[in-house]
């Protein structure tokens, strides 16, 4: 059964499902877009979370901005000010390694490339479409799971000129997950296209083995205390990894699984890009802690690994029948 609340606002009148296309495109790659997947309203009312969001940044306690962090750490002084104090001992590690941005155009001005996380739980229009939006039944369909979580969400805006590039990762070497049973909705705001902060994916690469390090974003430079491999240098070369970079509108979504390989443009538009993502897991992984990956904003403290996750920090948001146990794709 869906578990979604009748009378609430992001209910919908039919269960939207990806097709089997679809599905086997999401196997095969690692990601696929479902073009229109969201309607007319469903991209207001996100679109007026996004602007709640903003609005807020400057206060959340997770609000993280990148361009004011990668100007500390490679001592320029546009945006320094801003940065986090903490993260100054990095910047010593951070010099030995090159900054991921684009070229700037003459005479255009210089944006910030901004992201928050936990929005969720401080804003009830995302929280009501996190939980009872049509994402919970795709991410269902396309691992072939019984049962999913919303893990947690994340903001990502690049404005005009913000140039700096997110480096390719894996989702799952930023999560304190036993699994990689999970998948990412990327939900832009605004057109997309090259240029404007397109997101690029390496398909197949969710098979690949092993969990890579988790990276500065702005740099390649793994996080310290990391103690695994680091990727293969995809952004000398990303012809040689198949890179394959998305154009889409407002109402598409973009889902890939945890551990495949994606990064993203810097903005080098007039306009900004403005996205959310949204993490969904199988219903059964399980806590592990991931050595250098970040503190997840709501776990609870002095978790072990292998305990199942709290169901009110990452609750049940879809359960249906008819699919035998493990079945979940691996």
């Amino acid at each position: 059964m869906l578990m979604r609340n009748p009378q609430a606002a992001w209910s919908v009148p039919a269960l939207r499902l990806p097709s089997a296309p679809e599905i086997a495109a999401f196997r095969a790659r690692g990601f696929v877009k479902l073009e229109g997947f969201l309607n007319a309203r469903e991209v207001a009312q996100l679109r007026k979370a996004m602007d709640e969001a903003l609005a807020a940044f400057s206060s959340s306690p997770n609000a993280f901005d990148v361009t004011a962090t990668a100007d500390l750490l490679w001592q320029d002084k546009a945006h320094a000010s801003f940065a986090p104090p903490f993260l100054k001992n990095l910047a010593s590690a951070a010099r030995r390694s090159k900054r991921l941005r684009e070229r700037a155009r003459p005479a255009r001005r210089r944006g910030k490339f901004l992201i928050d996380t936990s929005i969720w739980r401080r804003n009830a229009r995302l929280s009501e479409f996190a939980q009872h939006g049509p994402l919970g039944a795709a991410a269902a369909a396309l691992l072939g799971a019984n049962e999913i979580r919303f893990f947690d969400d994340q903001l990502f805006v690049k404005e005009a000129g913000a140039l700096d590039r997110a480096a390719f990762h894996q989702d799952l070497s930023y999560c304190h997950l036993d699994a990689p049973l999970g998948c990412a909705a990327w939900i832009a705001l605004d057109p997309v296209r090259r240029g404007s902060g397109a997101m690029g994916y390496v398909p197949g690469s969710h098979r690949w083995p092993g969990v890579y390090n988790p990276n500065m974003l702005a740099s390649t430079l793994a996080l310290p205390g990391s103690d695994g491999p680091d990727l293969p240098d995809i952004e000398s070369n990303p012809e040689a990894f198949g890179v394959t970079y998305i154009d889409v509108e407002p109402g598409d979504v973009v889902f890939h699984h945890f551990l495949t390989v994606h990064g993203s443009e810097g903005n080098t538009s007039l306009n900004a890009r403005r996205a959310f993502t949204l993490r969904y897991c199988d219903g059964e992984v399980r806590y592990r802690r991931r050595a250098g990956a970040p503190d997840q904003p709501l776990h609870p403290c002095g978790m072990k690994d292998g305990a199942r996750l709290d169901n009110k920090v990452h609750p049940i948001v879809y359960r249906k029948l008819g699919l035998p146990p493990g079945s979940a794709l691996r």
